[in-house]
């Protein structure tokens, strides 16, 4: 009898205790609940949660043959999460430039589009990243030029989609070739990754800039050969975006990434795409920032 009580005590005593340490330590709390218990309420009870794109990225995302079915690692990463978190992905498909203000307004809970991490961005949204990606130089092989020296670039003609970070990089290597007394880049800019292939095609441009994990796909789709130069851009951290302040999403996210790299499926994914190189070492918030 008195072995029961002390023991009684005892758990009484380890419930309260672990309380109190996870009210002092709300880090402590969150590690020991699940990604779903991290969610917030709402999505939680609804079961769904919102999800836009751009779905014209392979091998980040594009329409399968029957042009409704989104495929690509990132879809395969966002059916992981939704497993992991209770809930159903509803996935959209509009123009990139929408992805962030569809975020900011609250239309969608997230966004995917192997969209680069910077300090500009996380400004506007939380990121929560999953992978590396760099851009590289297309042409037509047929009046290829470029070399891996940036330089050779200059004067030309240039094609990205607009709200991309290939803008960027373009007028970067633009200023590049004004500082070392060339003549700058010809930027165009087009609403969609489509159009601005159809430019290539077309010689509209001399060149674009697209993902370099898009090689196989680009050059198996493409109506002519193409040439494709690495001319040393940086690499970049893509991610989720979700809503600034909603740090509970946010860590429920990066609480199944963080799953998803420990059972072995995150490596899987990469592998099946082709993409292992491009593979993070381990998910989380905001990197740019501190990379």
């Amino acid at each position: 009898m008195l072995k029961l009580l002390h023991d009684g005590r005892q758990g009484r005593f380890a419930t309260l205790l672990l309380a109190w340490v996870c009210y002092l330590s709300p880090s402590y709390a969150a590690l020991a609940a699940g990604p779903s218990d991290l969610l917030p309420a709402a999505i939680r009870a609804a079961g769904v949660l919102t999800l836009a794109t751009d779905a014209h990225h392979p091998p980040c995302e594009s329409f399968a043959d029957d042009n409704t079915t989104m495929v690509g690692f990132e879809p395969d990463i966002w059916n992981a999460l939704g497993a992991r978190l209770g809930v159903k992905i509803a996935a959209v498909s509009i123009d990139f430039d929408g992805l962030i203000p569809g975020v900011q307004s609250g239309r969608y809970d997230i966004a995917m589009e192997c969209m680069s991490d910077d300090k500009q961005r996380e400004k506007q949204v939380t990121f929560v990243d999953y992978a590396y990606a760099t851009s590289v130089v297309y042409e037509l092989a047929s009046t290829a030029s470029a070399t891996a020296d940036p330089l050779s670039l200059c004067g030309r003609r240039a094609g990205a989609q607009i709200g991309t970070d290939f803008v960027a990089s373009l007028e970067h290597v633009s200023q590049l070739c004004v500082a070392h007394g060339k003549p700058p880049l010809a930027i165009q800019q087009f609403p969609s990754n489509a159009t601005v292939l159809l430019a290539l095609y077309a010689q509209r441009v001399d060149f674009i800039l697209n993902d370099l994990d898009a090689v196989s796909e680009l050059k198996k789709n493409s109506p002519a050969p193409l040439k494709v130069t690495d001319i040393g851009l940086p690499l970049f951290v893509v991610g989720a975006v979700v809503k600034s302040g909603d740090t509970a999403l946010a860590n429920a996210v990066l609480s199944a990434l963080q799953q998803l790299h420990a059972d072995g499926e995150y490596a899987a994914i990469m592998k099946k795409w082709d993409i292992a190189p491009l593979a993070l070492e381990k998910p989380g918030i905001n990197l740019a920032a501190t990379r």
